[in-house]
């Protein structure tokens, strides 16, 4: 059971990530001039991102509890501590600055760890058109030569598609080209969700927003323990139908490297699907999930934009079978800033580099 279980979760995080996807890179749009329900208020943020040029984002994801409990006799039960112990509280955060012309992405990825292998990961990463910059980080349990570390990796784009047998496919790094499909794919999954289940307004006062962020329109995806089963019954035979059908154009096919037999196979895939089975596990899955809370939340400034976007999720899972349970609580954020303004680079474009064929060719 335990596939089922962590399946339909699995499922449940991706109907919300789906819903949200193509909701940031958005750019400013004029205020409506009427009440908008929580769903048009939606598809007018994905409609907006087809104009963003430039941004600056502070993302978090923060696992704030997390418990597993095996049986005493079990094999797994040491190293299911151990990995508990380092996850539980660990914190990823990311800032990220872009611009599109000329087109440059700086990230800068930071993991904290916590339990007995406490410890701080930072990972600065660089994209431009052609191009992609990986620093080598300095960390204690992977000895690197020092005079590799806090260089960075120059890796060819060109090169790396050609080594693999690939043409290089520069439509795929345009951002006007992925802002496109994540705004055509959002438009499809808002459109499979029911607006009186799923969706609702919250008032700015009550959505906890951080300091600094002021919005007009909150908007509430939700999802309860009494309509998981219709939720993810909605993403396997309304949503992702509507996701291939969206894909299945030579823009997307061509951009993604798909072919038409690949979506050909998923939609079929997808129309053998068990219905009357898959309703008998979803059934069953209120007596191993309990779902206490699943919220993403939108917040919409006076012009509509996106300017912060949090999920909340707090569930608790139970296997009788495997006598396992346990309790999952994250939180994760994105914030906007700088929204189609000129954009400031802490690490430009990196001149200390090694490449890729240099790093293979060091004895270490």
């Amino acid at each position: 059971m335990n596939k089922k279980l962590f399946g339909s979760f699995g499922a449940l995080v991706m109907t919300g990530a789906l819903v949200l996807s193509g909701c940031g890179n958005n750019a400013a749009s004029p205020a409506a001039a009427v009440e908008q329900s929580p769903k048009a208020l939606l598809k007018e943020s994905v409609t907006s991102a087809m104009g963003a040029t430039s941004y600056s984002m502070d993302s978090n994801f923060t696992i704030n509890e997390l418990t597993v409990t095996v049986p005493p006799t079990s094999m797994d039960t040491t190293s299911v501590n151990q990995v508990v112990s380092m996850l539980k509280g660990a914190e990823f955060n990311v800032k990220t600055v872009y611009q599109g012309d000329p087109m440059q992405t700086e990230m800068n990825l930071e993991v904290k760890l916590k339990g007995d292998m406490e410890m701080t990961i930072k990972l600065p990463m660089v994209m431009t058109k052609e191009k992609m910059y990986i620093k080598v980080p300095n960390i204690a349990l992977l000895p690197l030569p020092e005079n590799i570390v806090g260089k960075f990796i120059e890796f060819d784009l060109q090169e790396l598609a050609a080594e693999q047998g690939a043409e290089f496919n520069d439509a795929m790094l345009d951002p006007k080209n992925s802002q496109k499909l994540s705004a055509d794919l959002s438009a499809a999954v808002l459109d499979s969700f029911d607006e009186g289940t799923y969706f609702k307004k919250v008032a700015a006062g009550d959505a906890g927003l951080p300091e600094g962020v002021t919005a007009e329109d909150v908007v509430r995806f939700e999802v309860t323990n009494d309509n998981v089963k219709d939720a993810i019954t909605t993403l396997v035979n309304v949503a992702l139908p509507k996701v291939i059908e969206t894909l299945d154009t030579p823009e997307y096919r061509e951009m993604l490297g798909l072919t038409e037999q690949d979506l050909q196979d998923a939609k079929s895939e997808l129309s053998t699907t068990d219905n009357e089975q898959m309703s008998q596990d979803l059934d069953e899955l209120k007596n191993y999930l309990t779902v206490n809370t699943f919220q993403l939340d939108t917040a919409l400034n006076k012009d509509k934009f996106p300017v912060h976007q949090k999920m909340t999720v707090d569930v608790n899972f139970q296997d009788p079978e495997s006598e396992t349970s346990g309790k999952v609580s994250l939180t994760g954020s994105s914030t906007y800033s700088k929204v189609n303004e000129a954009q400031t680079f802490e690490v430009g474009i990196p001149t200390d580099t090694i490449t890729l064929d240099e790093l293979e060719n060091m004895n270490y």
